[in-house]
């Protein structure tokens, strides 16, 4: 079987990933997903559990879904890339990458890939970095100098910039897998307005947290809102980092330097600006907006707040991943393809925590704070564990 390989978050699905694994399923013979677990890339508790959003990617048209795991879904959007497609490229049965993206053109995002990786290789990039702007704004001025505005404009839209960090991880493989783009429908990343019947991820969790999961309903397709709606009865989803404030501030008021430093994104003396601020910090936000400059921008300090609290550190998330851990899957071809990659993995597949604890114990007990965070991030603390009981679905006709 070739199957095709997507990388999400569904923190939570809705329509318009709907819409992406429909399509995709168009292409290929399977469909596995590689998915963030319990923390995810904005730096924070994902709003329901990798078991549900797993759950709903599967009664979706999913066939299989893997784990992101935190050491590398809590990351910036390079080291994130490379590590959900490395992950992939691990099954040895994936042949196909698809992404969406605002553009939907996949030369376009090709050609925007080549430029950065010129870019990256000159000079420009660094000296732009003196003036103190972020990395993220001096790659695409030092894109737009060598390439042009077209190609630059392409940097400034954010699932093109993952779609983009998908090629360089793709094009750095032995074998890279073929690529295609679906253009994103409807509403636009992080838009508090729906359009149409899609509406963005952070506009339905803020609906949850309000309390308005009725008006989130229509931009979930069906089988993935009873997951959700069964979640919230249960006490496992609308997750809010703002409930481990306290506890976040006394980690950084008791930590040194030396704790700090080993953290991911952690450069330049970045350690001092926490430390001092922590020493005087009332809140969280207080916090983070005495760290904050122009060059570290509020995305990069959640993430490092929370790479600490999952004692997490920059030699794990500049390692490669070294595991396949199931989250979910369906009977029929999901069940082919873990048959399939017995063969063809290149990478072990792990089902069980315990086994994946005896054999990577370090990547495990990051995992395993992940969803301890997640558990005190629930608004009672919940119970979700490391070890469900998954009994896979024939169809999602199950839950319809």
């Amino acid at each position: 079987m070739s199957a095709a390989g997507i990388v999400a978050e569904y923190n939570p699905l809705h329509t318009g990933h709907f819409y992406h694994i429909t399509q995709t399923r168009n292409q290929a013979d399977g469909l596995v997903i590689v998915m963030s677990g319990n923390a995810v890339q904005r730096g924070g508790p994902a709003f329901f559990s990798k078991w549900d959003r797993a759950r709903a990617a599967v009664l979706c048209g999913a066939d299989l879904v893997l784990e992101l795991p935190a050491v590398w879904a809590c990351a910036p959007a390079e080291r994130f890339a490379a590590g959900a497609v490395e992950i992939l490229a691990g099954c040895g049965c994936v042949r196909m990458l698809s992404c969406g993206s605002e553009s939907g053109d996949s030369q376009l995002l090709r050609q925007a890939a080549e430029a950065i990786r010129q870019a990256e290789a000159s000079p420009l990039v660094a000296r732009l970095l003196k003036t103190g702007i972020t990395y993220a704004a001096a790659r695409e001025e030092a894109v737009r100098q060598l390439c042009g505005g077209q190609t630059a404009d392409l940097l400034r839209s954010p699932n093109n910039i993952l779609a983009i960090e998908y090629l360089k991880a793709n094009a750095a493989l032995n074998h890279p897998m073929d690529f295609f783009t679906i253009r994103r429908q409807g509403a636009a990343h992080d838009s508090d307005q729906a359009s149409g019947h899609t509406a963005s991820a952070s506009m339905l969790r803020s609906l949850y947290a309000a309390e308005e999961g009725a008006s989130a309903e229509e931009y979930i397709p069906s089988a993935a809102r009873k997951i959700f709606t069964r979640a919230l009865q249960r006490g496992e989803g609308n997750t809010d980092p703002a409930r481990m404030e306290r506890a976040i501030l006394y980690r950084l008021k008791t930590a040194s330097a030396e704790e700090l430093k080993i953290l991911p994104d952690i450069s330049e003396g970045l350690e001092n600006r926490f430390l001092t601020a922590a020493r005087t910090a009332h809140s969280l936000p207080e916090l983070l907006e005495t760290v904050k400059t122009k060059r570290y921008t509020l995305s990069r300090l959640r993430r490092i707040i929370w790479n600490l609290m999952l004692g997490n550190t920059r030699a794990l998330t500049l390692s490669s991943p070294p595991y396949l851990r199931v989250l979910d899957f369906n009977q029929t071809r999901g069940r082919e393809l873990l048959r399939q990659m017995k063969k063809s993995a290149s990478l072990p597949v792990f089902h069980s925590m315990a086994d994946l604890e005896r054999t990577f114990p370090v990547y495990a007990e990051v995992e395993k704070r992940a969803t301890i965070l997640f558990n005190l991030c629930c608004p009672t603390v919940a119970e979700v564990t490391e070890y469900p009981k998954i009994v896979p679905y024939a169809s999602m006709t199950e839950y319809k």
